[in-house]
């Protein structure tokens, strides 16, 4: 399913969630496929992001040149293991937390149209990370690391900074 058009694996991510347990408020930003997935209280506050959207005119086959397959969506670089594997990593996360009796509170974020269509531009614009204390997101790749890294955009800004420069250690 198509960036905004993820009903199917939106609405299979929410129902799993809430099988887990999770209060789920779907429809969030105003986007239908959007979704916030919330278990536990108090601080610290975890996000976690999932995205389910595929990408127009990619087939699956196991052909090693680009195919379309009559306007099929499908996936390419692993991005059809963030909702699923996002979706696991809430789930232990909550298992861990009932399990020691650890406060905080664990949000799933159900983010569509993350290739070109900016869903979690309009899910921040609406307010829903500011109660947030740190965001986990991650990328299938040949290596098993948790490190930082540099990686490909399709959105650019432009920042201004005012005021006098200064040394860290001044």
């Amino acid at each position: 399913e198509v960036g905004y058009q993820e009903y199917k694996s939106s609405e299979l991510l929410q129902n799993t969630l809430k099988k887990e347990g999770f209060t789920v408020t779907a429809g969030v930003a105003d986007i239908p496929t959007a979704f916030v997935a919330t278990f536990g209280s108090g601080k610290p506050v975890i996000g976690i992001l999932g995205e389910f959207d595929a990408l127009p005119g990619l087939s699956q086959s196991a052909n090693p040149e680009k195919q379309s397959l009559n306007g099929v969506a499908g996936h390419a670089c692993g991005h059809h293991l963030f909702g699923g594997g996002s979706t696991a990593a809430a789930v232990a996360v909550k298992d861990r937390m009932k399990k020691t009796g650890q406060k905080g509170t664990i949000k799933f974020y159900g983010t569509p149209a993350e290739e070109g269509g900016s869903g979690k531009v309009y899910m921040v614009r609406e307010g829903l990370f500011k109660d947030v204390d740190v965001v986990l997101h991650w990328h299938p790749s040949s290596d098993n690391s948790a490190n930082a890294s540099s990686s490909l955009a399709n959105k650019s800004g432009k920042f201004r900074f005012y005021g006098r420069s200064a040394h860290a250690a001044a």
